[in-house]
């Protein structure tokens, strides 16, 4: 007779969002005082955004979040909760939302808003309207986050980025819109064109097993693979062609490039402002019975975009949601061949087998 013990739970789920009550329930109820939760995740979306449909407080007392939460908003609530205090994310080769490095993030409760906010300036998290400064938190948790592409390496090294140096360029096929193309388009009179504005951050250039399992010591770990690791689907942006898509990206990429605190959240405002303005032309255009009125916008790009949609018969509300989410870079999108399947997986199977610490849970979706 063969006698099975201690189990390895896998949780099969069909989205990402799901795992944050599974990490409420299954993990975060079992935790001893002092106790955390590691994760180590194979996803080529970063999925480090804000809930905005839910205030901070009931993060902490709802424990069922996935109604509340898209996939992209799991994480920093977790983090909230004093669930997650150690992250490492290993990404594909296309996937350039955050370059590798590490990154240390403090997420609080705005006072002004009462929503979740991150105290960083990064593009990722400006651009979404998200950003809070740190004095404007209250019951701030912070994240250590490690960002790799494709596994691990035989070397660690950091070092200290520039405060003006740009967190992505054109030597990592960043995709970033340049300026002069910019500046052919406003949205309002308070919005600007902008560009990228880094502070100061320490950059990984390697992650080794060594490494990982020190960094991974008295933590439970919790072990998240998504299959878009392998191979990363966009269906929104394949309903457009080339040009159909930049003028999508024209009409909602806005990058800040102001440093001061002021600045910034001068620009998150006008940011705002703009989503707001095109969401109520899109429905006023794209509402039935509507759909034959003449578009009489000053906007020639959003004009030429609620145009493509009527065209297409898009789901207008979808590609909305969509573009408000966009940054300084394209989401991830790439339909990969068998030989880059098997290459990373077999990048995934040398980090699994690396580390020493058993995981409490893996999901996969």
């Amino acid at each position: 007779m063969v006698i099975i013990k201690d189990k390895l739970k896998i949780k099969i789920l069909e989205n990402n969002n799901e795992i944050l009550p599974l990490l409420i329930r299954n993990i975060g109820e079992n935790l001893k005082v002092g106790e955390d939760v590691a994760l180590v995740r194979f996803d080529a979306y970063a999925d480090f955004l804000a809930p905005k449909a839910i205030q901070a407080d009931e993060i902490l007392t709802l424990n069922n979040l996935v109604d509340s939460i898209n996939n992209q908003c799991w994480i920093l609530p977790a983090v909230y909760r004093g669930l997650l205090k150690r992250i490492f994310w290993f990404k594909p080769p296309w996937a350039h939302q955050f370059q590798d490095g590490f990154y240390q993030l403090q997420i609080g409760k705005c006072q002004q808003t009462g929503q979740l906010k991150v105290a960083s300036t990064l593009p990722y998290f400006t651009s979404n309207c998200i950003y809070s400064s740190i004095d404007k938190l209250s019951n701030v948790h912070t994240v250590d986050i490690y960002i790799s592409t494709g596994g691990l390496a035989k070397n660690y090294s950091a070092t200290k980025e520039k405060p003006n140096s740009p967190i992505y360029d054109n030597e990592n096929e960043s995709e970033s819109l340049d300026n002069e193309n910019r500046k052919k388009i406003k949205l309002s009179g308070n919005e600007t064109n902008h560009i990228n504005a880094q502070s100061s951050t320490k950059r990984v250039h390697s992650l080794d097993a060594t490494l990982l399992n020190q960094l991974l010591e008295n933590k439970q770990l919790l072990l998240d693979i998504d299959l878009s690791f392998f191979s990363t689907d966009d269906p929104i942006r394949k309903q457009f062609d080339e040009n159909e898509y930049e003028i999508l990206r024209y009409v909602y990429t806005r990058i800040v490039q102001e440093h001061s605190n002021a600045e910034i959240l001068q620009y998150i405002t006008a940011r705002l402002s703009a989503l707001e303005q095109i969401r109520t032309l899109m429905s006023e255009y794209l509402t039935d019975p509507k759909q034959d009125q003449p578009i009489t916008i000053d906007n020639p790009y959003l004009s030429a975009l609620i145009a493509i949609i009527r065209h297409k018969k898009l789901d207008w509300k979808s590609v909305h949601d969509y573009g408000a989410q966009l940054s300084d870079t394209r989401p991830p999108l790439h339909v990969s061949s068998e030989g880059m399947i098997l290459y990373l997986l077999e990048s995934m199977a040398k980090v699994i087998e690396s580390i020493e610490k058993r995981p409490i849970i893996i999901t996969i979706s």
